[in-house]
């Protein structure tokens, strides 16, 4: 098991049981992103990991869906000194009404980062969004990958996902079944 792995099963994100997703799905376990990003040291090692994916790349802007993903893109756009723009995705914003905080500018490199992806429609909506403002997207990156479709959903967006844990790869989730 990797060093993140450890760490999300170690800080309590993995949480087994019955859990209502809001498209009205259930599933067996759930993964609390909150649990990591809501502890520093633990939201600095995953940052960390991320940056270090990042560090030398052509990236010029970090973004990512509001809101979960706000402490991670803030924590990694703060390690790389890289400016950060947050998505506003459906159709509820409050305050400007913009879909981007932040600002993304013709041509501008972007590395899009997530928390957890399930069916990798969030990332991908945020993806087309940063293209409809001109940004050109290099790298999809996201802390856990479910194994439940996201890969297929943005290989056939025309991307990549990167994930630093999978479950069922590194991160061993049994169901409450077993």
């Amino acid at each position: 098991m990797s060093d993140i792995a450890n760490i999300i099963e170690e800080c309590g994100a993995i949480r087994r049981g019955q859990f209502e997703l809001s498209n009205g799905s259930l599933i067996d376990y759930y993964v609390d992103k909150y649990a990591f990003e809501t502890n520093p040291e633990v939201l600095e090692r995953i940052a960390g990991a991320i940056s270090s994916r990042l560090k030398g790349s052509d990236t010029e802007l970090l973004a990512g869906p509001a809101l979960g993903a706000v402490p991670l893109v803030t924590t990694v756009s703060l390690q790389l000194g890289l400016p950060a723009s947050y998505i506003r995705l459906g159709e509820t914003r409050d305050g400007t009404q913009a879909r981007i905080e932040g600002s993304v500018t013709k041509g501008q490199r972007v590395a899009i980062i997530e928390d957890v992806t399930m069916t990798g429609s969030t990332i991908t909506e945020t993806a087309s969004i940063i293209e409809d403002a001109g940004g050109i997207v290099t790298r999809l990156i996201t802390v856990v990958d479910r194994d439940e479709g996201a890969e297929a959903t943005v290989e056939g967006a025309g991307y990549e996902l990167e994930y630093l844990v999978q479950v069922g790869d590194e991160l061993d989730v049994p169901t409450t079944s077993e």
